[in-house]
């Protein structure tokens, strides 16, 4: 008998040294999500860097048989993230982040790209969910499937949210792979490849 009762405390010891570390990990930001902070002048200067360099890329004039390509690293994707974002959203496509989100960052792998930000659950305060999507040019859209999630640091299951991923994906705009230039041009991106770091957009520019 006291081997039984010997085993039992253990076996709630472990589950609740479990518990205890699933909590405590869904409450640790992942290493890479580090937001800028919008305030400061060098976030700021690099927003705008990233954001002339895109739009100088894009409206260079090119021979339409011509490939080009435009490396976007993460540090000018999230300091663009935390200092253009809300605006562009608003200005552009008269949205908002949905209630529930905020500080959005990106994470460019191999194997993905990591959405991460911190998220509103109804509980003392926000929690760091990620988000990593494949992304693939099919035609004229931009094919965005999530295929792992983490809150904190922990793996969870994509049902889990499928909720809210349903409703983000609602109220954010749609992705294309063609953009239109002020002078009836257009670009057809036809590739994005990863790397640690950094997408690489290949585009081809049309009359």
């Amino acid at each position: 008998m006291r081997r039984l009762y010997i085993a039992t405390f253990i076996g709630f010891a472990c589950i609740a040294g479990a518990a205890i570390i699933v909590w405590y990990l869904s409450w640790q930001a992942p290493s890479w999500y580090l937001p800028p902070d919008a305030s400061e002048e060098a976030v700021l200067r690099m927003a705008d860097r990233a954001e002339f360099r895109l739009v100088e890329e894009f409206q260079k004039i090119r021979p339409p048989e011509e490939t080009w390509r435009l490396r976007i690293g993460d540090d000018a994707m999230n300091a663009w993230l935390a200092a253009r974002l809300a605006a562009w959203l608003t200005h552009e496509h008269e949205l908002a982040l949905p209630e529930e989100v905020s500080t959005p960052q990106v994470h460019v792998t191999e194997d993905g790209v990591w959405l991460g930000a911190m998220i509103d659950m109804g509980e003392a305060s926000p929690r760091p969910l990620a988000v990593r999507v494949r992304l693939a040019v099919r035609g004229e859209g931009l094919l965005v499937e999530p295929d792992a999630m983490r809150v904190g640091r922990m793996p969870v299951p994509l049902f889990s949210f499928r909720g809210m991923l349903d409703r983000a994906s609602d109220e954010l705009p749609v992705a294309d792979a063609i953009v239109e230039l002020m002078d009836d041009r257009t670009v057809q991106i036809l590739a994005i490849d990863l790397e640690p770091g950094a997408m690489i957009l290949t585009c081809r520019t049309r009359p």
